[in-house]
């Protein structure tokens, strides 16, 4: 089974409780529709993970909805889904300059061997079939990295890629043994970096990301 960390995907096989009463009838419908939810950084104890989703508005940003699981609910865990599949699903956007830049970096991502992944607004559009992406949308990428070299090749590959494209890239270089960091600023070679894991979020010395 996929680790639990942050951005995976989890498919529960019972409704989990909101963390806001109100919201209660979403997560009913979001369960019963079969989305998945998202892991996010962990509020709870050993007995309880949290997970989110967000729900598309047409009038607003997204709303952001919070949910807590027992473990024995999670039914299926996977990674969030792939460049190819997410540019796949934005061939249907209106915009032809969007589609250009998605075929540009899936077709970059493939020649530079990088497994990259996607997350927020276009993933979940993909997901959903619901409008979650704007003209500002960033998109979200995630890249793991076992190595300082493997982390420097993918900042590079964003940071040559995003002057080619239509939108921002924003998005997370993913170390398994710490967690994610920006890819903006870890390409800006500060002493210190965030790092956000799955049970806390942490400035630590830069050299230490790879002890």
């Amino acid at each position: 089974m996929t680790p639990l960390r942050r951005h995976a995907l989890v498919w529960l096989s019972q409704t989990p409780q909101p963390d806001v009463a109100d919201d209660a009838d979403a997560v009913a419908s979001w369960q019963a529709e079969g989305h998945p939810f998202v892991v996010c950084r962990q509020r709870g104890g050993a007995d309880r993970v949290s997970l989110g989703f967000c729900l598309a508005s047409p009038v607003q940003r997204a709303r952001r909805i919070a949910v807590q699981a027992s473990p024995d609910q999670i039914a299926r865990i996977a990674r969030p889904p792939s460049l190819s599949e997410v540019a796949a699903s934005a061939a249907a956007t209106p915009s032809r300059e969007v589609v250009a830049g998605f075929e540009h970096l899936a077709d970059a991502s493939r020649n530079e061997g990088l497994d990259i992944r996607v997350f927020g607004s276009w993933m979940w559009q993909m997901l959903t079939g619901e409008p979650h992406v704007t003209a500002t949308s960033d998109l979200d990428l995630l890249i793991d990295a076992d190595s300082r070299s493997e982390a420097d090749r993918a900042a590079a590959f964003l940071q040559r890629e995003e002057s080619h494209l239509p939108f921002r890239l924003d998005g997370e270089i993913s170390l398994p043994a710490k967690g994610e960091i920006h890819w903006k600023e870890y390409l800006r070679n500060e002493p210190q970096i965030l790092v956000k894991s799955l049970h806390a979020a942490r400035m630590i010395p830069r050299e230490d990301l790879w002890m």
